[in-house]
């Protein structure tokens, strides 16, 4: 592949993930091992914060991963989530970070008060700023598109099924790691219908945006090398996710046709994957999903424009790959282009 499509990894345009991450490791390091006699700060229990009112232990316990386990699966959901700065911009991202890491961090000593009140045991609970990984996961359910990409024990498997599996991991680690999750869901799902209208209440100012943006904003921002013209999603990401789902309508509508017309005695496969979530539909013909359907259905495509074959060699594909992709999309540049991103 080309350099282009190097575009399309790191932390491009998402300048707060970038932050996030590289701040969460820093200091989740400098506790782990310089500053290991300082680690007492970052915890918490019901007894320093309801009796000794050491309230800022909440927020210190939110700054750094005590658990490197803890860290390593959440700095993989955070480059996955970066999806959403991308979509909504750094701004309004972070807006989203705040207010629903406000309402995930008061849901949670309410349901340590509870705990406190009910004499049910508990443990510290875990560090570092799971209060805003956790909502991430209402937005990443509703809002990304699934595509089944392969088959485990007959069970498909979507590209979001990786960060749901690594959420549950760090969410099962203990009865604390669970409330802690649970906590950040709700906050997630609140802030998502607008509870109290928060989304209007909290946001980041235009003023501090553009200073931030203009100070420690060059540190983190990664030049735009790659810029595409015809965007289908917000971000790449979405535009792969997106045209594959479109590629896969456009197959069946044509393999509906065609069972109307000349074609009576060939049997078409069907669109089986349907709904959010982690896993898609089940093929009940047995074949391997959106690929074989294309494959099947290519000696239907029209001929495709030498112009359009020589813009996309341009690209760095092959003529190879960019004639079965434009065969594929019915020669529309834009959904060929993203089908090939999705192969490499």
């Amino acid at each position: 592949m080309s350099s282009s499509n190097g575009a399309s990894v790191g932390f491009r345009s998402a300048p707060v993930c970038k932050f996030l991450l590289g701040s969460a490791i820093g200091s989740s390091f400098l506790l782990k091992f310089p500053l290991k006699q300082h680690q007492s700060y970052f915890i918490y229990t019901h007894n320093q914060v309801f009796d000794k009112y050491q309230i800022w232990r909440v927020l210190t316990s939110k700054l750094a991963f005590l658990d490197l386990k803890d860290l390593f699966v959440c700095s993989i959901l955070i480059y996955y989530f970066k999806i959403f700065e991308k979509r909504l911009g750094s701004r309004k991202f972070f807006s989203h970070l705040l207010g629903s890491g406000i309402l995930s961090i008061l849901l949670e000593l309410v349901c340590v008060y509870l705990c406190r009140v009910f004499e049910v045991p508990l443990q510290p609970l875990p560090t570092g700023p799971l209060c805003i990984i956790y909502p991430m996961f209402v937005p990443f359910y509703c809002d990304i598109p699934r595509v089944a990409l392969s088959h485990i024990w007959g069970v498909p498997m979507t590209g979001k099924s990786i960060s749901y599996i690594l959420g549950l991991q760090a969410a099962s680690s203990s009865p604390e790691s669970l409330l802690v999750a649970l906590c950040g869901l709700m906050a997630g799902v609140l802030w998502r219908v607008n509870f109290l209208y928060l989304q209007s209440v909290i946001k980041v100012p235009h003023c501090l945006a553009r200073l931030c943006n203009s100070t420690i904003g060059r540190l983190f921002n990664t030049a735009d090398i790659y810029e595409n013209k015809n965007h289908i999603g917000a971000t790449l990401e979405i535009q792969r996710q997106e045209a594959m789902e479109r590629l896969e309508q456009q197959v069946i509508w044509r393999s509906l046709q065609n069972s109307r017309g000349t074609n009576m005695g060939r049997h078409q496969p069907q669109n089986l994957v349907d709904g959010p979530g982690i896993f898609g539909g089940v093929n009940n013909n047995g074949q391997d999903g959106l690929r074989q359907r294309l494959e099947e259905d290519l000696e239907e495509a029209e001929e495709v424009s030498e112009e359009q074959v020589q813009q996309m060699v341009e690209m760095g594909f092959s003529q190879d790959q960019v004639r079965h992709a434009l065969h594929m999309s019915n020669n529309d540049v834009s959904m060929a282009t993203n089908f090939l991103l999705q192969q490499n």
